[in-house]
């Protein structure tokens, strides 16, 4: 059986996250359209949602209108989200806070800035996080 792009990279960000600090949650919302895939807590970051996207072959993410008006809503607002956006090449992720999704959405991934972009296992994110502040 073939592994969805998208559950490969839960699964990873999952098991990089599994060493008890971290509170993580898969969410799927029907009743919420747009609502992120993750919500998180850590006890220094508190709760944070983590939207994940994978690019395709052109290099975009395929943003749904749901999912960027629920972005921008929240991170307008003050409120920690971010979206995670996995299959560049090496294996490597980049990290945006949820106020990038418009240019996501019509920009390639390497055109709009990030958080960080490197390997899923050495990505900090109560650093990143914390030292973060919106574009």
């Amino acid at each position: 059986m073939t592994v969805k792009p998208e559950t490969r990279l839960w699964k990873n960000l999952k098991r990089c996250l599994s060493n008890g600090e971290y509170i993580v949650s898969r969410l799927e919302s029907y009743v919420t359209p747009g609502f992120p895939d993750c919500l998180i807590f850590h006890n220094v970051t508190g709760f944070f949602t983590l939207e994940l996207k994978v690019i395709h072959c052109n290099k975009k993410c395929i943003i749904s209108p749901f999912q960027r008006a629920w972005n921008l809503r929240h991170a307008n607002a003050g409120a920690p989200v971010y979206i995670l956006v996995g299959g560049l090449k090496d294996d490597k992720v980049k990290l945006f806070h949820g106020a990038s999704i418009k240019d996501l959405g019509q920009r390639t991934v390497d055109q709009v800035p990030g958080l960080y972009e490197g390997k899923i296992a050495d990505m900090d994110l109560v650093k990143l996080l914390n030292s973060q502040t919106p574009s």
